[in-house]
């Protein structure tokens, strides 16, 4: 199977992050759950993801990292636990047209049931969000600004420098989608001016499926969202207000986190190599994809992230055909109807390929021929 669905998850996993996830399951304990060598050794492990992580992403001491399951939770917990602070008050958040509904739909849910006034973003002719517009979007009730970093939908890049220094300048927290970024671009929080970054661990950094991540500045005011055991302050009925305890309730997925440890740190230390081959391949397939006849391209920069639709099939359509050829990608609308509503494929959705470490030229030009092919079938 040539493997084009890295978007949803990654193909590829460094042999490191096997070995470490095996070495924690062949001696699981609790971190955090008891006084005895093994808990403790955990424990020291899942320190120094958490301060390796920190350290790629560009944050010090004034962030925080937050383990969680995922993208999505990273995200949940990001704008539900920061927002809650203004219930009661008027509240505006600025999005984009490319948001996840793993941040859409958060924000949804504040509006419904707490009045959160939400403006959108849209991008211009190009794919492209303008800074000028967010810039001119907020105003003295905005309370957030989300950006999605790369879409999974058409891999469109935002522009987080000069948006970051407009959110910094109007004293405005910014959000970062970054679930398509991290593993393939080099991200600095403090000097992107960055205060939520959201993270999911299995797909750019090539870790296991059930870890993620949220980095944010501790000067921002965050609630939790989830309850229950933290290993502290036991004696008290009330959730622990300290990071990381008071957001990371429950056993955490101790063989997932140090594993994705292992799995950034090679990542990160190849992430030229990456990045590289990303681009390269990203830009044949969009070369390519013009060339074919009857091709509807959505899709214009190399970032990983490539969508079309083909004559009058559906895109689930040519996804079957494509798996009949032992072709892997998605089809749909990827968890991201606000962008499909922009590019009139609501109904339809796109073809989606999204490209990994371990896939070459090759596969490439297998999924151009076998669309090509497309043009010569019978009816």
């Amino acid at each position: 199977m040539i493997y084009l669905d890295n978007a949803a998850t990654s193909r590829f996993k460094p042999r490191r992050m096997f070995d470490e996830m095996f070495n924690q399951l062949a001696c699981s304990s609790n971190p955090g759950r008891g006084g005895h060598n093994d808990a403790i050794d955990t424990a020291i492990k899942i320190y120094d993801v958490r301060e390796l992580l920190k350290t790629l992403v560009g944050g010090d001491d004034n962030h925080e990292v937050i383990f969680t399951s995922g993208c999505t939770e990273a995200a949940n917990l990001a704008i539900l636990g920061y927002l809650a602070a203004y219930k009661g008050q008027r509240a505006e958040v600025i999005f984009t047209s490319y948001e996840h509904n793993s941040v859409a739909r958060p924000l949804w849910h504040l509006k419904e049931t707490s009045g959160v006034k939400l403006i959108e973003i849209k991008p211009d002719k190009d794919g492209r969000i303008s800074s000028v517009d967010i810039n001119d979007a907020i105003n003295e009730n905005t309370r957030l600004v989300c950006v999605n970093h790369i879409s999974n939908v058409t891999g469109h890049l935002a522009d987080l420098e000069e948006i970051g220094k407009i959110a910094a300048r109007r004293n405005v927290p910014l959000f970062v989608d970054g679930a398509q970024s991290l593993g393939h671009l080099s991200i600095n929080v403090k000097a992107l001016n960055i205060a939520f970054l959201a993270a999911a661990g299995h797909k750019g950094l090539h870790g296991s499926q059930g870890t993620g991540f949220l980095v944010y500045d501790k000067r921002y005011k965050l609630l939790p969202i989830r309850f229950g055991g933290t290993g502290s302050h036991s004696e008290s009925l009330i959730q622990p207000d300290l990071p990381p305890d008071a957001f990371e309730a429950g056993t955490l997925n101790s063989a997932g986190i140090i594993g994705l440890g292992a799995s950034a740190d090679w990542t990160y230390k190849n992430l030229s190599k990456i990045a590289l081959n990303s681009r390269y391949l990203t830009s044949e397939l969009i070369y390519g994809l013009k060339q074919i006849k009857n091709v509807r391209l959505y899709s214009s920069q190399n970032n990983g992230v490539v969508s079309f639709n083909f004559g009058d099939y559906s895109s689930t359509d040519i996804g079957d055909y494509l798996n009949e050829n032992d072709i892997a990608v998605r089809c749909g609308l990827h968890c991201a109807p606000l962008i499909h509503r922009q590019l009139g494929t609501l109904e339809s959705g796109t073809v989606r390929a999204s490209i990994g470490y371990n896939n070459t030229i090759s596969d490439i030009r297998a999924l151009l021929n076998a669309i090509d092919k497309l043009n010569y079938r019978k009816p």
